[in-house]
């Protein structure tokens, strides 16, 4: 069942709601202390942003946007990253997930002209390189990267959650959309 446009709604954290927020967060996602503090790390100084998406008034989704990669082809041109996209389990599969990448787009274009992200290559991830992929996201140029490095011809990995392919897509044109 596709989720209800009028019923999806999403809220920017600010950082005096970091406690209360961290409260529900947890309550709908089962992540450890040390997640929960890296989602909302740099809250308080306006290095990142997090959006919460709910429907009907109950928390499906949660994505953050690091203003400062540490990426460094994203961080030397200034390209922010979305990251900790999470629905939870039982939601996926429905559209919020595009919802929240499209409402972290506009979020993005008010400030770059260009949005980032990373996405594993292993099965677990095939639904999400599906959704960027529809989404308009594509490859750095710099091919699959072991955390932030590139791998090279012959080089033997063992496949794990830090081998990444670093994508970009051009999000300018939402700006215009978004001041007329």
């Amino acid at each position: 069942m596709q989720p209800s446009h009028d019923q999806v709604t999403f809220h920017v954290v600010q950082p005096q709601e970091l406690s209360q927020i961290k409260h529900a967060v947890k309550a709908a996602f089962v992540w450890d202390a040390q997640t929960l503090e890296a989602v909302f790390a740099d809250h308080d100084t306006g290095g990142s942003t997090t959006l919460l998406e709910f429907e009907a008034e109950r928390l499906v989704g949660i994505l953050t946007i690091r203003w400062h990669s540490l990426y460094p082809p994203f961080r030397d041109r200034g390209i922010p990253l979305i990251q900790n996209i999470e629905i939870r389990y039982h939601d996926r599969g429905r559209g919020l997930g595009n919802l929240l990448l499209a409402r972290a787009e506009q979020e993005i274009a008010r400030r770059s002209a260009l949005a980032g992200l990373c996405v594993g290559i292993f099965d677990d991830y095939g639904p999400a390189q599906r959704l960027y992929a529809k989404r308009g996201f594509v490859p750095d140029g710099r091919g699959v990267c072991k955390r932030h490095t590139p791998l090279r011809q012959g080089e033997q990995v063992r496949i794990e959650h830090d081998l990444l392919l670093w994508l970009i897509k051009d999000v300018a044109h939402l700006a215009a959309v978004m001041s007329d």
